[in-house]
């Protein structure tokens, strides 16, 4: 049996995702297949976790992936244009696969097949059960008080008034920030600190 859990607020794509894996698995690869949402409790027996990641998030520590299986493949699933990291990631998130919300059905099927195909051979590492040495951005002091205020929904003349330094070194504060997080707008910039306020800053 083949456990894959979801989670993803898009309805309409996760039931098209539901129905293309279980085509993949069931229908081509003879393997039976369970759905069921991601919960703290069935994620030590998923084998597939798809989950959706906003802009950023693969470069944070995922605590709740701590309890899954070596072997498990995560399909993480992002909508916005800037393709996630894929090196350097946390421990706690490798052997993973990023899609593209609009990717193609063939091009979906391939990384699956050949994702599914790399994570299941070999004897992966024992996944850490601990967040003290994991990779992730830092910022500095004066980033994480840019970021306290760009979350706050302050703009830059206010941040630099507050901070008392040039709106350029705020602009520069903000640029360093949007880079540790491969980060391309201002929407990616709030949606990301909405996700690493208190985790990171």
């Amino acid at each position: 049996m083949l456990n894959i859990i979801f989670d993803d607020p898009n309805a309409a794509y996760r039931y098209g995702m539901e129905n293309f894996l279980t085509q993949i698995f069931s229908l081509e690869k003879k393997i039976p297949v369970q759905i069921s949402d991601l919960t703290e409790e069935n994620i030590p027996a998923a084998n597939i976790i798809v989950k959706r990641f906003s802009a950023g998030e693969s470069t944070i520590c995922q605590p709740l992936f701590q309890q899954r299986t070596p072997h498990s493949l995560i399909i993480a699933v992002y909508d916005c244009r800037t393709v996630p990291f894929m090196t350097d990631l946390p421990l706690c998130i490798t052997n993973i696969i990023f899609i593209n919300r609009k990717s193609s059905l063939e091009h979906i099927r391939k990384r699956v097949i050949s994702g599914w195909a790399n994570h299941t051979t070999g004897s992966p590492d024992q996944l850490p059960r601990d967040c003290a040495n994991c990779r992730q951005p830092e910022l500095s002091a004066k980033e994480a008080r840019v970021a306290t205020l760009i979350h706050a929904g302050k703009d830059v003349g206010h941040i630099a008034r507050k901070l008392q330094i040039a709106e350029k070194s705020v602009s520069v504060h903000k640029r360093k920030i949007m880079a540790k997080f491969n980060l391309l707008s201002d929407s990616e910039l709030l949606s990301c600190l909405k996700l690493i306020k208190n985790k990171i800053f």
